[in-house]
């Protein structure tokens, strides 16, 4: 690689980057700590779901979403083709090749993109799961290969926590994503428990409706606990990363569960300082 390609490649993870921090996601909390190529990785990744999800959820994006779904297709097959122009692309490019990260993960997570432009209707929860894994367990598959994991298992692992955290994802913006169309709790759920969509975008809490969101939150503790159970001993160290994720998103999970989840309203955060000390705790505990 010549200096003039190694400085166009250091832009480009450089915007990565830049794409991390101004998302407030708790993904750069988690993976602060790691060596620069693998943050870098990690970066690229990041910056392309998130301008993927962008394209299904940001409202300042003018045009056809779905055109620019496709064009955003396009730039994945550039980049796995050695022949994109954008800095998103030209990282990404990089870091497939270092981590060996399959093509068909990323056009499975572009599938979850779609599935949210089209609104599609998730009527069951075997419905959701299939969603989460698009939007979410896709993203752990990639990671988990970035930090080195070896064991089969830890992609078994990626699946759960991925799952896992997107429920609680569901959970939290359940009001903001019914306001603006989306309902994600399945349907059959929302008849079981005798809960009309309109309710929840009125922001008024029932019992019926408490019920169905701790129900969900238990969905969500379980696969937590089965991701743990499926984590390979010998590479626990290696996805410590990966670990600390998980640990911010379970404790987001019970700051709900011990506010009664408020989920009808804004979405409820962790502030950054304690994102922050969760990892730390991670590391620290591995070290």
């Amino acid at each position: 690689m010549s200096s003039a390609e190694a400085a166009a490649l250091d832009r480009a993870y450089a915007h990565c980057a830049e794409i991390t921090a101004r998302s407030g996601s708790s993904f750069a909390a988690a993976f602060w700590m790691l060596p620069k190529p693998r943050r870098r990785a990690l970066h690229a990744v990041y910056a392309f779901c998130r301008l993927a999800d962008d394209i299904a959820d940001d409202p300042a994006v003018q045009g056809d979403r779905k055109r620019l779904l496709d064009r955003w297709r396009e730039e994945l097959d550039a980049s796995y083709a050695g022949a994109s122009e954008h800095p998103v692309g030209v990282a990404l490019a990089d870091a497939a090749r270092r981590y060996q990260l399959p093509k068909d993960v990323f056009e499975d997570l572009l599938r979850g993109v779609e599935w949210d432009l089209t609104g599609a209707t998730i009527e069951s929860f075997p419905d959701l799961e299939r969603y989460c894994y698009r939007v979410a367990s896709t993203v752990g598959l990639l990671i988990v290969r970035i930090l080195g994991a070896r064991q089969p298992r830890a992609l078994q692992y990626a699946e759960r926590m991925g799952i896992a955290v997107q429920l609680t994802n569901v959970l939290r913006d359940v009001g903001e994503d019914a306001v603006e169309g989306r309902i994600y709790l399945p349907r059959e759920d929302l008849a079981r428990f005798g809960v009309r969509p309109e309710t929840l975008r009125e922001g008024k809490m029932t019992e019926e409706i408490r019920l169905l969101l701790a129900t969900t939150a238990e969905r969500a503790r379980i696969r937590y606990e089965e991701a743990e159970r499926l984590m390979p001993e010998e590479d626990r160290l290696a996805l410590r990363p990966a670990q600390a994720m998980g640990g911010i998103y379970r404790a987001l999970l019970d700051e709900l569960h011990d506010r009664g989840f408020p989920c009808l309203g804004p979405s409820l955060r962790l502030s950054k300082p304690r994102r922050l000390g969760i990892a730390a705790r991670t590391f620290v505990g591995f070290a």
